[in-house]
Parts: C-alpha cells; structure tokens; sequence
C-alpha cells in the first residue's frame, strides 16, 4: 500500500501543479451538465445543486487545513501552524473566488510537504518533542477532511472535461461557475495528495505511540 500511495502522490502532485487538467468530476448528480468538447450547453445546472458542491468541498478544506495546523503545531512547527489558520480564513465566504481556492490549494500543498519532511526527518528519533495529544487531533481532522474528499468520488468519472460556458450560459453567477470548474479540475489531484500525507501521519503516528483515531485509518481504505 506505501508504494502505491506514494507513486500516487508523485503524480497527485504533478496534477495539482498543472490543474489536473485531465481529471474532470462528474458533476451531473449535482444538476449540472457535463458539457463537451463541441460547446454544447447540456443539461441546466441546479444552483442547489451547485452550493452543496461548493459546501462540501469547502467544508472538506477546512477539516484539511484543521488538520494539518494540529499536526504542524504537534511537530513544533508553529509557521507550518499560522500558515494553516490563515488559509482556513480565505474559506470563510459564502463563495470563494477562484483565486482564494487556488491559494488554499498550494497552502495545502506546501503544508503537506513540509509535514511529510518533518515525520521523515524525525522517524528514527524517538526522543524527539511531539505532542502527542494534538498529533491524535490532527489525525482526526485530517482523517475527516479526505473522507469528505472521498465522498465526492461517486462523481468523479471520466464523462468528459465540464464546459464552464455551460454554467455562464444558464445564467449561474460567474465567481460560481468559475469555483465549480476549479473543484473540477483540482479535486481529483488534491485527494490523492492528502492521502498520502495522511498515510504518512498516520505511520509516524503508530511508530512513536502515538493513538491512531479510527476515522484516520478508515479514510485510508482504498488507497
């Protein structure tokens, strides 16, 4: 399982960095038409069905970034921490931008190298400060935030790349079209990614006895 999630990492990253711009989420079950590559409109979307996806993909950021601040502060890295909060706080309006989801994408990435660094760096030295407690918390956030993540795979699919003239066409409010097309094309590579910073919390976790809360090893189910 470590290889595996660790060569989905690589590519996780190398995704993320270019858009995932051939991973697309299936946003039919959200009432939006998939579109294609000749410009048809499709199916109207749902402006429902449009903020639940808004919602849970924010709210699945938030529980990340959560998380990841525990973690950093754990490891004594309280840079790591204040990057983490600051970029929780760009999630907190009803509908970010495309420029405020981007940022909290590259925070996320960062934070997870860094935080895979630090468990590397500190795996052969037992004696090494951790706070175990807020470790355990982290986990738990980080665990919730990619099973959140994992609940939007029964849309991810390959229907197609989602037309955004789609969205504008039917009269969705441009910063939400633009938002539902960014979760589109980064989603895919951002699960991959915190998976495999999980999975790597979680050994370090396990190697130190450190507890392991249940959601964390159950969101690690099929990776």
């Amino acid at each position: 399982m470590k290889t595996r999630i660790f060569s989905a990492a690589i590519i996780a990253t190398g995704l993320f960095v270019t858009s995932a711009s051939f991973a697309q989420l299936n946003l039919q079950q959200f009432g939006i038409g998939g579109g294609n590559s000749s410009g048809n409109a499709g199916t109207a979307p749902s402006s429902g069905g449009i903020s639940q996806l808004l919602q849970n993909y924010v709210g699945a950021n938030r529980q990340v970034l959560s998380g990841q601040s525990s973690l950093a502060s754990a490891m004594g890295l309280s840079g790591a921490a204040s990057q983490a909060q600051q970029a929780s706080g760009l999630l907190s309006g009803l509908t970010p931008s495309v420029s405020q989801l981007s940022q909290v994408g590259s925070t996320q990435q960062s934070l997870s190298q860094t935080l895979t660094q630090a468990f590397a760096s500190r795996s052969s030295d037992a004696s090494a400060p951790v706070d175990k407690q807020a470790f355990t918390n982290g986990l738990a956030s980080l665990g919730q935030g990619v099973s959140q993540y994992s609940s939007l795979q029964s849309s991810l699919g390959s229907i197609g790349q989602m037309n955004p003239a789609s969205l504008l066409q039917s009269g969705m409010n441009p910063q939400t079209a633009q938002a539902a097309s960014y979760i589109a094309q980064s989603a895919p590579g951002q699960l991959q990614l915190l998976a495999s910073t999980l999975s790597a919390a979680v050994q370090f976790a396990t190697s130190h006895g450190i507890s392991v809360p249940s959601i964390a090893a159950a969101a690690l189910k099929g990776f």
